[in-house]
């Protein structure tokens, strides 16, 4: 009896029962339902009892992940009580009492803050409440920190879909459920949250903050913006028109934060340190990339791509398959088991798990068409791991963006080896900077070039006639 097809059959079973039901959210179920599966599961039983033992084992994996993809939606359905926040939307505008709950997202006319709310006051009398909010705030000072307590005075609003753009799957994934377009903040009373966790996190969100203001010392826009996505996933201060650009070009996935960028990062890092046996190797990269995850921030969305990339690491350098499918499936197991919607509305796990399934899958194929590049310095292993990592992307940046570049695989072929490169260099330049300034503006002139390099080519790539087509 093959324990592995057991495994893979319940695992597969739940990520796809979970993908399936983002069409059913329900709060509970019908006893018809569970009466079915029982029943299914009885069959499995007498298979395995005539002596059928793999196939009844396996079906009845798959009963099991299906029932428990079933409870886990069931389980994370949101149903709103008096004290959640949605509760409170009103056309008048209300003082809400709380604290910064993420790291503030600062734009050039607006920073968007995710607010934990405690507190509402309405028609003078103030309520217990729940939940989170974002708030926009267009005055810019003071700015706020994670954990600073606030008060904030404006409109509460249900978030809305905006130009085709589920904007409210995409803020449920972060538990906001209500919004205030325009917000007058100012400081609350109490002090900063305290605890362990939260320093820690408070910590790292300022180190973030921190990373991109270096990068911006030490890089001119929107080269220093293009350095932030390519790290950090930080989209933020790029032009709208060299962004129309890359996803003309169909290379708009390399901002967006995903195991494809630390599985760059570990090849490029893999293939420094090519002289080291395998056994030695592997250390140094886990400790590279916690050190980077923990460097940008250690977001949720961070740490997801990181778990991704290690897997990314292990497909290329290990001829283990089957192993490492099963650690790819047991990864989105425990990421659902823990948030449903990740699959649904996440486009950073989604990419994520393509870009790993794609190097786990293609990197095979791409290192035989490959066989010419050279070895040095893991030039080839870098440019395997990149080639594999987006053409299992593209399909998912079409479907994102609504539209299909003709000349993705011409630009994308281009952008491949200068994309570790320039983040390689980029990072090294950063905190090089950071302890002696010239020398990590020396470091950062070569990371301009290649960065400079993605930007020509993305809108050369682009200006062609045709270059996409829209739906």
């Amino acid at each position: 009896m093959n324990l592995s097809r057991i495994v893979t059959g319940f695992l597969v079973s739940f990520i796809f029962f979970v993908f399936i039901l983002q069409w059913w959210v329900h709060p509970s179920v019908t006893p018809e339902i569970w009466i079915s599966l029982l029943g299914a599961g009885l069959c499995a039983g007498l298979l395995i009892y005539h002596g059928e033992k793999e196939t009844g084992f396996i079906t009845l994996a798959i009963i099991a992940g299906s029932s428990l993809a079933l409870l886990i939606v069931i389980h994370a359905t949101h149903v709103t009580t008096a004290q959640d926040i949605e509760s409170f939307v009103g056309k008048t505008s209300q003082t809400l009492t709380g604290w910064v709950a993420d790291i503030p997202d600062r734009r050039p006319e607006v920073t968007k803050y995710k607010i934990a709310v405690t507190s509402v006051e309405k028609n003078g009398i103030s309520q217990d409440a729940k939940g989170f909010i974002l708030v926009n705030d267009r005055g810019g000072w003071p700015r706020y920190r994670f954990g600073d307590p606030v008060t904030i005075r404006g409109k509460l609003e249900l978030p809305e879909v905006i130009d085709n753009f589920d904007y409210p799957a995409y803020l449920h994934l972060s538990d906001i459920y209500a919004i205030v377009q325009s917000g007058k903040i100012s400081p609350g009373p109490g002090s900063r949250t305290t605890g362990i966790f939260n320093q820690i996190l408070g910590f790292l969100f300022d180190l973030r903050e921190k990373t991109e203001a270096q990068i911006n010392r030490v890089l001119p826009e929107p080269h220093a913006s293009l350095l932030a996505g390519l790290l950090t996933g930080s989209k933020r201060g790029i032009p709208d028109e060299l962004m129309n650009a890359f996803r003309s070009a169909g290379i708009a996935h390399i901002v967006a934060i995903s195991g494809y960028n630390v599985t760059i990062i570990l090849s490029v890092l893999a293939g420094l340190l090519f002289w080291l046996p395998l056994r030695w190797r592997f250390p140094l990269l886990m400790t590279g990339v916690v050190a980077f995850t923990l460097f940008v921030g250690a977001g949720s969305t961070v740490v997801r791509a990181a778990i991704m990339g290690i897997l990314g690491l292990l497909a290329l350098q290990t001829n283990r398959l089957q192993v490492i499918r099963l650690s790819i499936l047991w990864t989105a197991f425990f990421m659902l088991l823990y948030r449903p919607a990740f699959i649904w509305d996440d486009a950073s796990f989604q990419l994520s798990f393509l870009a790993v399934v794609g190097i786990t899958e293609l990197s095979p194929l791409l290192k035989r068409l490959l066989k010419l590049v050279p070895e040095t310095l893991g030039l080839k292993e870098t440019l395997v791991a990149t080639l594999a990592a987006q053409i299992a992307t593209i399909p998912l940046t079409v479907f994102i963006f609504r539209q299909l570049s003709l000349v993705a695989p011409f630009s994308n072929i281009l952008v491949a080896p200068l994309v570790p490169a320039a983040m390689l260099l980029g990072f090294i330049g950063m905190v090089l900077g950071a302890i002696y300034w010239p020398l990590g503006l020396a470091v950062s002139y070569p990371a301009w070039a290649f960065l400079e390099a993605i930007i020509l080519i993305a809108n050369w790539s682009s200006a062609i006639p045709f270059a996409a087509i829209k739906f």
